[in-house]
């Protein structure tokens, strides 16, 4: 079986190359056709709770499993067949993104885009969907608050991760956690409660907090930029502080 597989990578290798050196787009057809069954596949999986048709859920596979033809290394020892399964389940999960973005805390959407691209860049690494843990390890959040901030994007299952599938249920914010703590790095964790409570800071307190914690200006440069001398900005800080933590331990 192994053998055959291999015999069925090495064909479409040589696709891969007729199409990149000679621009032979019948090339490009049958590797099409070869892969149809993993296109419809994962086209399917996603079509029955997305919401989205799947004629035009089809159109954003191909775009995955083209840039797959484009992105593949022949000289590569994982076959072409597990690169294009990554390549075309990122790109719907790129587009589910895309689309509903709009409709999340901007925590939620920074964290998302840092597993999005980790992904895609272990993909590139690994010739192979990579595991919840490896995800985890490289955006520093802990399995379970991976599984969580997905949670918030994918309305569906994720067959592709070794792990247990999503089922529609409401994320629980409170797993996101940090996976390892840095000193100069305020905790994940932290950060979506901070940015939970900002609503309810004054303007100077939310300039404030916002130019020290998520742009990591010094309290001397964000003094500059707002006109405030730095034992101003001091205190601001420590009340913002206090105001969230009284308003997050209620």
């Amino acid at each position: 079986m192994a053998a055959v597989g291999q015999v069925e990578n090495d064909r479409v290798v040589r696709l891969i190359r007729a199409y990149r050196e000679k621009g032979d787009r019948r090339a490009v057809e049958r590797i099409f056709s070869i892969h149809g069954k993993i296109l419809n596949h994962i086209v399917r999986r996603y079509s029955g709770s997305s919401g989205e048709t799947y004629e035009d859920l089809l159109q954003v596979g191909y775009v995955g499993l083209i840039k797959a033809v484009n992105g593949y290394k022949t000289d590569s020892n994982a076959r072409f067949s597990s690169y294009a399964y990554a390549m075309i389940d990122g790109e719907l999960r790129h587009h589910f993104r895309d689309t509903g973005l709009v409709k999340r805390p901007r925590w939620a959407r920074s964290l998302y885009s840092r597993i999005a691209e980790a992904t895609t860049k272990l993909t590139g690494e690994l010739g192979r969907p990579p595991l919840v843990d490896e995800i985890a390890t490289e955006v520093n959040v802990t399995p379970e608050g991976v599984m969580e901030v997905m949670k918030l994007f994918l309305n569906t299952n994720v067959s592709s991760l070794d792990a247990p599938g999503f089922d529609g249920e409401e994320p629980n914010i409170g797993a996101i956690k940090s996976l390892q703590y840095d000193s100069f790095s305020l905790p994940v964790e932290d950060r979506i409660l901070l940015e939970q409570g900002l609503d309810s800071l004054s303007e100077i307190q939310r300039k404030v907090v916002y130019l020290f914690f998520y742009k990591d200006l010094s309290q001397t440069e964000i003094g500059k930029r707002l006109g405030l001398p730095q034992r101003k900005v001091s205190r601001i800080i420590a009340s913002s502080m206090k105001s969230l933590k009284d308003r997050i331990s209620r």
